[in-house]
C-alpha cells in the first residue's frame, strides 16, 4: 500500500493526531449533551459586511492517487475523488475569509458535497473553520463549527436543541490542524508557526474527528510530531511557478511528509517524502488557481 494510503489508513485508526506528547494516539469520544453550547459564538466569527470584502484568488485542491490506491484511504469505507474548490477574500480588518465546496466519494459511487468556509488572519494563520453539513448522527446540527484559539480548539455542533448538543473543548499548543475532515488551510496553519531556520523542529499537533456511532456521535483522537523547515525550492504547481517554503513532517510510526507553501502561507501540496520527487504527482495537491489582487 503507498505511503500516503498507509498515512491516512493510520489517521482513521488512530484518528485525530495532536496533542499527545508520546507516539501513541489520544482519543476522546463526546456524547451528546455532556457540554454547553453556543451557536452564537460560531455566528460571530466573522460578523463582516460582505459587501465591504474583496476577491483576492480562487482555487481548487485535489488528492491525486495511483489507480491502486484504493481511495485515499482516510475513512472507512475509503474516501475516493477528493476535490475542494475554493475562493478566498480580503476583508477591511485585513484578515481574509475562504469559501468554498468539498467534494468527494464514500463509498465509491456515493456523491457528498459540503459547504465550508475558513476565516484567516492577515499572515494565514487559521482562526476559524465551518462546515455547513450535519452530524452524521445528529439531524439537530450544523453548522459545524470551530475556533483556532492560542492554547485551545473551541468546537460546538450548532445544535437548536441543547439535548443534541455537542462540544469539543481540546487544551492545545499553539502549532495544530486538521488532518480529517481534510483541509487544506488547517494543514497550512501548522507551517504558520514553524521557525523559519533550515533544520530547526516546531513540535506540531494535527487532529482528526471521527463520527462512529450514535452513542458515541464525535470521536476525537491526537498525535504530536514535529514539523521541520528545509528552505526554499523552486516548484510548478497549478501551472504556475512558486519559490515555496518547503517543511518535513514527522508522525510516529509513519515515513516523512513534504509540505510546501507559498510565502505568504497558501498550501501548494502536501505528499509523502518517498514520493516528493516523482513524476507521477501523489498526496494533496492545488491543481488550480487564479489571482484577482495581490495578499
Amino acid at each position: 500500500m503507498p505511503s500516503w494510503t498507509r498515512f491516512l489508513a493510520f489517521v482513521a485508526a488512530a484518528s485525530l493526531v495532536l496533542g499527545v506528547p508520546s507516539p501513541v494516539a489520544s482519543r476522546v469520544a463526546f456524547a451528546a449533551g455532556t457540554a454547553t453550547v453556543s451557536p452564537a459564538r460560531a455566528q460571530q466569527q466573522n460578523p463582516q459586511n460582505d459587501s465591504d470584502r474583496v476577491q483576492v484568488a480562487q482555487g481548487e485542491y485535489q488528492t491525486l492517487e495511483s489507480s491502486d490506491d484504493g481511495g485515499i484511504g482516510a475513512y472507512a469505507p475509503d474516501v475516493y475523488n477528493f476535490h475542494e474548490s475554493w475562493t478566498l477574500w480580503k476583508l477591511p480588518d485585513g484578515t481574509f475569509e475562504v469559501e468554498g465546496v468539498r467534494k468527494y466519494e464514500s463509498p465509491q459511487g456515493f456523491d457528498h458535497s459540503n459547504a465550508f468556509s475558513v476565516h484567516l488572519a492577515p499572515d494565514f494563520r487559521a482562526l476559524g473553520v465551518k462546515e455547513f453539513r450535519k452530524l452524521r448522527w445528529r439531524q439537530d446540527s450544523g453548522p459545524l463549527a470551530c475556533e483556532f484559539l492560542p492554547l485551545k480548539l473551541d468546537c460546538t455542533s450548532g445544535a437548536k436543541n441543547s439535548a443534541d448538543a455537542i462540544d469539543l473543548n481540546m487544551p492545545m499548543r499553539d502549532a495544530y490542524g486538521f488532518l480529517w475532515p481534510i483541509s487544506a488551510f488547517s494543514l497550512s496553519n501548522i507551517t504558520r508557526h514553524a521557525v523559519r531556520i533550515p533544520g530547526k523542529l516546531t513540535p506540531v499537533q494535527l487532529v482528526t474527528v471521527e463520527e462512529p456511532n450514535a452513542q458515541n456521535p464525535v470521536y476525537v483522537s491526537t498525535l504530536d510530531g514535529h514539523l521541520k523547515y528545509i528552505g526554499q525550492e523552486e516548484i510548478t504547481q497549478a501551472g504556475k511557478r512558486w519559490r515555496a517554503d518547503k517543511f518535513e513532517l514527522k508522525v510516529p510510526l509513519h515515513l516523512p511528509f513534504i509540505i510546501w507553501t507559498s510565502p505568504q502561507g497558501l498550501l501548494l501540496a502536501f505528499a509523502p517524502e518517498s514520493a516528493a520527487d516523482s513524476p507521477q504527482p501523489t498526496g494533496l495537491r492545488l491543481v488550480h488557481f487564479e489571482q484577482s489582487a495581490n495578499f
